[in-house]
């Protein structure tokens, strides 16, 4: 019987990535840019270079929304150690509004992506389904609420077969 070579072990050792020493990686240093005006100083002309621009606009006529795009490009500069994540949840909403006029200026239909419209709103087929569901159901009779007590102790953790004291 031949030996067949697992490769299940050719992995990472669990907790290896702990063994780096402190501070070898970007997002554990010292923030190049501490305050929201640096980093804007930072993102802004990068933001409207003309290369950049036609990039993100492509992205953002595929419907991709503002807030997920500006979340994505401030967490790269979170794991590159340019600032900070607070730095980065502060300057989240300008850039979404400098991608919003910039969108606005080429004529590009956008999303912004704040609200939650469509996540909770179901459509018109599964309403009339719930619907149509509500009018073949039968009213279940009532019960007396003196038929339902018992001396029975109720619970998660109450013993079965067990009267109160």
């Amino acid at each position: 019987m031949a030996f067949r070579k697992n490769q299940g072990f050719d992995a990472p050792i669990p907790g290896q990535s702990l063994t780096h020493e402190l501070g070898n990686r970007p997002w554990q240093t010292p923030a190049q840019y501490t305050t929201i005006e640096e980093a804007l100083e930072f993102y802004i002309p990068r933001l409207s270079n003309p290369s950049f621009l036609g990039r993100m606009l492509d992205i953002v006529e595929r419907g991709i929304p503002l807030t997920a795009l500006a979340e994505t490009i401030t967490l790269g500069g979170v794991m590159q150690g340019l600032h900070s994540v607070d730095v980065a949840v502060l300057i989240n909403p300008i850039i979404v509004e400098f991608m919003e006029g910039a969108s606005k200026k080429a004529g590009i239909k956008y999303t912004v992506g704040d609200t939650d419209e469509g996540e909770n709103t179901p459509d018109g087929l599964t309403l009339s389904k719930a619907m149509a569901n509500l009018d073949e159901e039968e009213p279940e009779e009532e019960t007396s609420d003196e038929e339902e007590t018992s001396d029975e102790p109720k619970g998660l953790m109450a013993r079965r077969g067990v009267a109160s004291v």
